[in-house]
């Protein structure tokens, strides 16, 4: 509303006021003045009691209760008004003049009561409840007067015979009393009120109820009954001045109502509002900056544990709310809908569950300490190890519980992954041996060489050549041995990295390994060693590379000659397995350590005994064994022991067909192989 906004409220309320004016004087057209004026007064007394009922509904603080005892006194005395003004219309045209005095005086002595008991409890500070019992008496005076005033002729007159009474001038004059003290206080109500005005508007209405009751001590009341010519003036001065002066107060109470019960506390409410506006403002920035940053960590928090390299499961009493991508991997499950408010106590590995529930009964409920359970899990048949502890969430005080799961076989991956890094530096250790070896079974032969062929030469020059046969034959086998040495270093080679080619034949297992057999037995009787070969059948046949087999079978044999003790026996004899060929070659010999056997395939894997016939030997001899056999789909085992004897079995699947036999056999590529593969027995 725009006249808020000025600091006098008078045009507007004049444009209002006499808008009103004119509503009535349109409705009512011969309207008189006389009841121009109670129709004013009623006007009057509803702008009053309007600010009452304003300042009920706007003030609400403590600091505001003079406002409200202000207010208080307006709609006391807009009710005084708007009752004078009922009677007077309900009786017009009836001589009423001592009952209109009597409530005019009542009405003015009720105002002075209430202003003046208003002054002093402010201005004294005396109680407020002082004021408070002034209110309560007087509301309870107002219809008890009105009544008698109405009803009874008790109380003194005010205009008897066409005179007024003595009464009414000493009653005004205790009036104008009244008001004076409360001009002379009025000023120091200044700091009472947020508004230096309301005093300035108090001593003009102050001053406007002493006109009034200048205007009752010399004019009397308002003759609402036809009087005479000489009275018609007069009386209608009077009530023209009662209008004015009525119209005076009704302005000040408007202009105390709108600036200072409407406008001030509203203008104060909107400039908190704006205060608080913009503190709250500031917060939500504060705010949305928290929540940007919670929302941030919570997202990075999230994908942290969603992509942990273990598996985790998050529950709250017992029922899981959280399970990241290891865990939905480890259970085989494409989402976490199967696991989200799953009983824990359901993945407990069932052997494991009461254990489990024995612990949590130990512990206490308001048990904060981050102390692990180990259990383990089970879903889908499959069983998991897992670690559980539990930690205190402070803000909404809530314990939860993290289970950590791990894959049994991801740990036993671990652990032979720890024991393969300790394996291989065992082998680098043992490599850097055998390298060493295999160096001085390079060397050997070399130098049996050179020196054969510097005997040689001196031989020459001297013209003697009945040696030199002999000589050939040693530079000839220390050849063969390092062609020997070289051939499996090469197809070591080429066995790591499936280079080698095979070309299978179907062949009579037994006549092969026969023929092997016999060819090594002048070896064994020039070391004194014994060797035997039996078979259950005659005909065995399998699918074979024969050259592969002659190497395999060589290689055997040559360790048994090797490791055997002096007049040691070597049997060697061909089993019918069903659908199996079993070849076992044992021997006498030295026997192999219990922590060797497992390793004793593995390449540059060799070991040294004192009682061995020949202590020689480079370490890859058995591993091609081993690898050639794999590549023919046998399979080759060991059993030994030490001081006893090792036996060598070599498994073939028997051939389906016989269908192109293999019949003709080459025993002059034979003795070339037995003499290569035996080179190294001296």
């Amino acid at each position: 509303m725009k006249f808020l906004d000025r600091d006098s409220y008078l045009i507007d309320f004049i444009g209002i006021y006499f808008l009103i004016i004119c509503a009535f004087f349109t409705i009512l057209r011969d309207i008189d003045i006389y009841y121009m004026y109670l129709i004013l007064v009623i006007i009057n007394g509803v702008v009053a009691i309007f600010a009452y009922i304003i300042s009920v509904v706007t003030l609400s603080t403590a600091q505001e209760k003079i406002y409200k005892d202000l207010a208080r006194i307006f709609g006391i005395v807009a009710v005084l008004k708007i009752l004078f003004a009922i009677y007077l219309f309900d009786n017009l045209g009836h001589s009423i003049l001592n009952q209109e005095v009597q409530m005019t005086v009542l009405n003015l002595a009720i105002q002075a009561i209430l202003y003046t008991s208003f002054i002093y409890v402010y201005v004294n500070k005396k109680k407020k409840n002082i004021f408070n019992n002034v209110i309560h008496m007087i509301m309870i005076l107002i219809p008890i007067m009105y009544i008698l005033i109405t009803w009874t002729n008790i109380l003194p007159n005010m205009y008897v015979g066409g005179r007024y009474s003595i009464v009414k001038n000493i009653l005004c004059i205790a009036l104008i009393i009244g008001y004076i003290y409360n001009l002379l206080h009025l000023e120091k109500l200044n700091d009472k009120f947020y508004n230096y005005k309301i005093v300035k508007d108090l001593r003009l209405m102050f001053l406007g109820r002493i006109g009034r009751i200048l205007i009752m001590v010399f004019f009397g009341g308002v003759d609402f009954v036809n009087v005479g010519q000489k009275l018609l003036f007069i009386n209608k001065f009077n009530c023209i001045s009662l209008i004015t002066l009525d119209f005076i107060h009704v302005y000040i109470v408007y202009t105390i109502c709108f600036r200072d019960i409407i406008k001030r506390p509203n203008r104060h409410l909107y400039y908190n509002l704006l205060d608080e506006k913009e503190k709250l403002q500031k917060n939500i920035e504060t705010l949305e900056v928290v929540n940007f940053n919670m929302e941030y960590y919570k997202i990075i928090y999230e994908q942290l544990l969603k992509n942990m390299p273990g598996g985790i499961l998050i529950s709250f009493n017992r029922k899981i709310m959280f399970a990241n991508n290891k865990a939905l991997e480890l259970f085989n499950l494409k989402s976490d809908e199967k696991l989200i408010n799953k009983s824990i106590l359901d993945l407990v590995y069932e052997p494991e569950r009461g254990k489990y529930t024995d612990i949590l009964k130990s512990l206490n409920e308001n048990d904060t300490d981050k102390k692990i359970i180990y259990t383990k899990f089970s879903y889908n048949g499959v069983v998991f190890d897992a670690e559980e502890i539990r930690f205190y969430e402070n803000v909404h005080e809530k314990i939860f519980q993290v289970s950590i799961i791990n894959n049994r076989e991801d740990k036993i991956k671990l652990e032979n992954a720890e024991k393969e890094l300790e394996l291989r530096d065992v082998m680098e250790k043992a490599r850097d041996e055998v390298l060493s070896n295999i160096s001085h079974e390079f060397k050997t032969p070399v130098n049996v060489i050179y020196s054969t062929v510097q005997i040689q030469d001196l031989n020459l020059q001297k013209g003697n050549y009945g040696s030199i046969l002999e000589f050939n034959k040693i530079i000839k086998k220390n050849c063969n041995r390092l062609i020997r040495l070289i051939n499996n270093f090469i197809d070591s080679t080429k066995l790591e990295n499936n280079k080698l080619e095979f070309n299978l034949k179907c062949v009579n297992i037994v006549a092969i390994v026969e023929d092997i057999t016999i060819s090594v037995v002048n070896f064994a009787k020039s070391k004194n060693i014994n060797i035997i070969f039996d078979t259950e059948e005659e005909e065995l046949y399998c699918d074979i590379d024969v050259e592969q087999l002659e190497r395999i079978i060589l290689n055997i044999l040559s360790n048994a000659i090797k490791y055997n003790k002096v007049n040691g026996n070597i049997d060697v004899i061909v089993k019918d397995k069903n659908e199996e060929v079993h070849i076992e070659v044992s021997d006498t010999g030295v026997g192999i350590p219990k922590d060797k056997v497992d390793i004793i395939f593995d390449r540059f894997e060799r070991f040294d005994n004192k009682n061995a016939a020949i202590k020689e030997g480079s370490g890859i001899g058995l591993s091609i064994v081993k690898k050639l056999v794999d590549a023919l789909g046998g399979k080759i085992e060991i059993k030994s022991e030490v001081d006893k004897g090792t036996t060598v079995r070599l498994i073939f699947k028997k051939s389906n067909s016989q269908n192109n036999l293999e019949q003709i056999y080459d025993m002059q590529h034979l003795e070339e192989k037995v003499n290569l593969e035996m080179s190294d027995i001296s």
